[in-house]
């Protein structure tokens, strides 16, 4: 009897907690969550209210805007819910059921995700979506599916994005620059922008810029308190030591995102060095979700088996999104995917922790396995480096801009640039700078330099180290057939008087006399015009702009055609 009473426990919604246990409950579990959250609240506002304001670059608005996001969310959370109570399920215990819900939270961690500069009103919006939508309509406390938080940080991603990155005026703040930091023009972009942009190259820029202690400690661009991985990493040790969250969650998620980031890293030349998977585990506010929001307890498997799926699966996606799509983070999508099989994997891994065909149990955790090495592999295939091969270029004669073509990883792939060579194609930042040099390198030397009205002026290739010759040739716009054909070759060596040998064969007809009529004669058919004895290059330099020039009339034909 003794033995029956001392085995106490509450079986109603997840958590499940063990009353005997020093009295722990899931009131005690959500009091030292908030506990733990306390100093990155107060890191937020030194950081982003109150260093700026002694800086004198913010108002005391300003000082006091980043406690007003998290009061403003938890306030609104609440009130939510004690509408929802009072006037939708009409509970006569209002003030029960709300002490059961714990109805700030989400609202807190809404206010601590987003950009500094958020309107607090876009932060009521916010927290409506993700209180009403993400939680209450799924039953309250302890039904919903989905992390809340996360549901309403990325409702208004998609339909606020612009507003909830803007400019705030009254507090001189610009997205996820606080008011100091846009002062003192630190960038336009968070560190994982800039990344995003260039996943090879910028690394180690952004650690020469900011230093990885810096990152560690928190004071880089960021989300409003997700930028301390120090306070993040000593909020995990007082969870796990209090009980409140498994252990293994985050451990298990950054420890997958810092080995794939390191493989990433190593086949693009970061192998003798861990900056690449620090820099991708320090950034990004993954600390901050591996922490709090992947291990919330209501929408994170609790078997055991389930928990390493689960945190593996978390793993492989955000590495799939930050290395293989356009997203600069993914930490909070891939843990509202995984919210999603959060039932499935716990039925399938409580079945097979008591299967007795540990065979079937092995191929079914393997092929569990597959699934998510497979993941994290089209993550590293994406950013392996990419042989670029130059192929062909060629003028567009609608804008007189080059094509150049290449072979970036067997693919083919046409980048256009000016006649300086300046790339106007939009290029991956990984092989921007490549593409910039084999451009330098095969730029052309014969092409149409300019058009005005009829006529258009050909550039080629002049004899030895000369400059380019320069042809205007005119034609007629009904026709089609050149009517006039005006070389340029004055810097040509045959002109000189000290090329006696060219006088002495008797050659004193200029090539600008005896060519124009052989090509206007002869346009139909170029091979027919002979060049010039003594002056064969610059002969057939000038064949050659003819033929750039018929090129030209050609793509008139058919564009009117």
């Amino acid at each position: 009897m003794n033995m029956l009473e001392n085995k106490k426990f509450t079986m109603h919604k997840a958590p499940f907690i063990r009353k005997a246990d020093h009295g722990e409950n899931t009131t005690v579990m959500m009091r030292d969550f908030m506990i733990a959250l306390a100093p990155l609240i107060i890191f937020a506002w030194v950081k982003n209210g109150l260093l700026p304001y002694i800086a004198d670059k913010t108002n005391f608005f300003g000082m006091l805007y980043p406690l007003l996001l998290v009061l403003v969310g938890a306030a609104s959370a609440f009130l939510f819910e004690f509408l929802w109570y009072y006037f939708i399920i009409k509970k006569e215990k209002v003030w029960i059921s709300l002490a059961k819900s714990y109805p700030l939270i989400p609202g807190i961690l809404l206010g601590m995700i987003v950009p500094v500069s958020t309107p607090l009103w876009l932060v009521v919006i916010g927290v409506f979506f993700a209180t009403v939508v993400g939680k209450l309509l799924f039953g309250g406390f302890g039904n919903n599916i989905f992390n809340p938080a996360l549901l309403g940080y990325l409702f208004l991603t998609f339909a606020y994005f612009g507003v909830m990155t803007g400019n705030n005026a009254a507090i001189g703040a610009n997205s996820y620059f606080n008011a100091k930091e846009v002062a003192d023009a630190v960038s336009s972009a968070t560190p994982m922008t800039v990344f995003m942009g260039d996943r090879v190259g910028s690394v180690n820029l952004l650690i020469e810029k900011y230093g990885l202690l810096k990152m560690f400690l928190g004071f880089t661009p960021g989300a409003l308190a997700e930028t301390s991985a120090l306070l993040c990493l000593l909020a995990f040790i007082f969870l796990t030591i209090r009980k409140t969250i498994d252990w293994r969650i985050p451990t298990i998620y950054v420890g997958s995102v810092f080995v794939l980031t390191y493989i990433i890293g190593a086949i693009n030349g970061y192998a003798g060095t861990l900056n690449y998977a620090l820099f991708g585990v320090l950034n990004g506010g993954l600390m901050f979700g591996a922490v709090f929001m992947a291990t919330e307890p209501v929408t994170s498997p609790r078997n055991p088996n389930g928990v390493i799926l689960y945190s593996f699966g978390l793993g492989a996606l955000t590495v799939l999104f930050r290395f293989a799509s356009s997203m600069p983070e993914g930490v909070a999508t891939s843990i509202l995917i995984m919210n999603m099989f959060t039932a499935a994997l716990e039925r399938f891994s409580a079945k097979l922790r008591v299967e007795p065909n540990k065979r079937k149990v092995v191929v079914s955790y393997a092929l569990i396995g597959l699934l998510f090495a497979g993941i994290g592999t089209l993550a590293v295939v994406k950013n392996m480096p990419k042989h670029i091969e130059f192929v062909e270029t060629e003028q567009d004669f609608s804008t007189f801009n080059f094509k150049y073509k290449f072979l970036i990883g067997g693919e083919e792939v046409v980048v256009e640039a000016d006649k300086d060579g300046n790339l106007l194609s939009d290029v991956d930042e990984g092989v921007r700078a490549e593409i910039e040099a084999l451009v330098s390198e095969n730029q052309p030397e014969e092409f149409i330099a300019s058009k005005e009205g009829n006529s258009i002026t050909v550039r080629t290739k002049a004899y030895g180290t000369n400059p380019p010759l320069l042809t205007k040739v005119t034609y007629d716009p009904e026709t089609l057939e050149i009517t006039a054909f005006e070389a340029d070759t004055s810097s040509e060596t045959y002109e000189s008087p000290y090329n006696e040998e060219w006088h002495k064969e008797g050659n004193d007809v200029h090539p600008d006399e005896a060519l124009p009529n052989q090509i206007l004669e002869n346009q139909d058919d170029l091979d027919k015009v002979e060049a010039v004895t003594g002056a064969t290059v610059t002969s057939n330099s000038l064949i050659r702009a003819a033929r750039i020039a018929l090129d030209y009339l050609a793509y008139l034909g058919g564009k009117n055609e």
